[in-house]
């Protein structure tokens, strides 16, 4: 995967320009607030996901402007292709080598990208949500059809607590429950059958890794603690995950009616971190938090390039100021004969990078591009 151009219209403070970049390494330099990490934003969005940043789409649009535009021609399995998006009056327009497209599900898996961001540092003490959004962006990338089927499984999550609340005000409707019962069951079983299968390559991946970055014997592993089963689900039947889901989901019916809320489900599964049979999140020391998050996200390229052989696009968002130097060029070690872009504020990235094409952004234009 490789991201030949980008261009901009009206995107946030960047100025309208055709990005022209290398296959290797491309570093983004400037001052703070200067337009970087909305260069690096606007590359995540051809992915079809939503903006790392948590803004909504109207956001997206520089200030006294009706809408914006961002256009990028990439590598997918040696063909090239064009992905574009129109940002207006709240709604995506989404065309693929010019063909309209329905919604950003058709585009997922089109170009894969992985993010290392400094939000991603605190993936460790963050609460489960925020890890199983890491594992189920991950899957959504190299299968597009989780997309669909994780956005299903929410609609009828909704569909469920609005019953469950409609039958604590007025006392009816309780018959429906098993119809949306059998249906989040049903969901909620591809759920867990996806994130097991992408966990088995993942977790793989991650101790190798987390092994080469601590340079110790130190072993990190990863834990899938279900909700609706407490033994390991790898173990399990497919009818076994349906039924201990449906059972759960009946033995907690009148908690769940009182709370107006789903107790059980893959919407509350937690991702348990764990390095030497203990909690990192309780336990684990800054240096271990941030190189197990390091390993994480390598592990996440690695599964990419193992299930489909090619590399994703890397992007770092201002990490290389967080990392001490070992983790640094253990980093950039990883970035060779891949495609990375890497933000900075300083002109200097690194000594053992042999070649790096530069940009300098000052107030969202670029003013700058070396080769070095």
């Amino acid at each position: 995967m490789k991201l030949s151009e980008l261009t901009v219209k009206s995107y946030r403070n960047l100025e309208d320009n055709k990005f022209e970049f290398s296959s290797g390494i491309n570093y983004i330099y400037g001052n703070n607030a200067q337009g970087k990490t909305n260069l690096l934003e606007a590359i995540w969005m051809l992915t079809g996901t939503r903006s790392f940043r948590g803004s909504k789409d109207f956001q997206l649009i520089k200030f006294n402007k009706e809408c914006a535009s961002l256009t990028g021609n990439s590598m997918l399995e040696g063909r090239s292709q064009e992905i574009k998006i129109n940002f207006a009056l709240g709604k995506r327009k989404i065309f693929l080598n010019g063909v309209a497209k329905k919604s950003l599900s058709e585009i997922v898996g089109k170009f894969r990208a992985v993010l290392f961001s400094p939000v991603h540092l605190s993936l460790v003490k963050d609460g489960p949500e925020n890890r199983r959004k890491f594992l189920d962006a991950a899957i959504c990338q190299l299968k597009p059809v989780y997309t669909r089927t994780i956005i299903e499984y929410n609609q009828t999550l909704k569909h469920r607590n609005a019953l469950l609340k409609s039958i604590l005000k007025n006392h009816k409707n309780s018959y429906f429950l098993d119809v949306w019962n059998q249906k989040l069951t049903e969901l909620g079983v591809e759920v867990v059958k996806f994130r097991m299968d992408y966990l088995s390559q993942f977790i793989q991946n991650l101790k190798q890794i987390y092994s080469e970055i601590s340079g110790t014997q130190e072993r990190l592993n990863l834990s899938y603690v279900s909700t609706i089963k407490k033994n390991d689900l790898n173990l399990c039947s497919e009818k076994e995950i349906e039924s201990n889901f449906l059972n759960s989901l009946k033995n907690n019916e009148l908690s769940d009616i009182k709370s107006g809320s789903t107790s059980v489900g893959p919407h509350k599964d937690e991702l348990d971190i764990i390095l030497n049979e203990k909690s990192l999140r309780n336990f684990g020391s800054q240096g271990q938090q941030r190189s197990a998050v390091l390993a994480m996200k390598l592990a996440e390229v690695a599964v990419i390039e193992n299930k489909i052989q090619d590399s994703p696009v890397i992007l770092l968002d201002d990490v290389m100021s967080e990392l001490d130097e070992n983790r640094k060029e253990y980093l950039v070690s990883k970035l060779k004969n891949r495609q990375a872009f890497i933000t900075g504020c300083d002109n200097n990235l690194s000594k053992s990078v042999d070649k790096i094409f530069k940009f300098k952004i000052f107030n969202g234009k670029l003013v700058n591009k070396q080769f070095n």
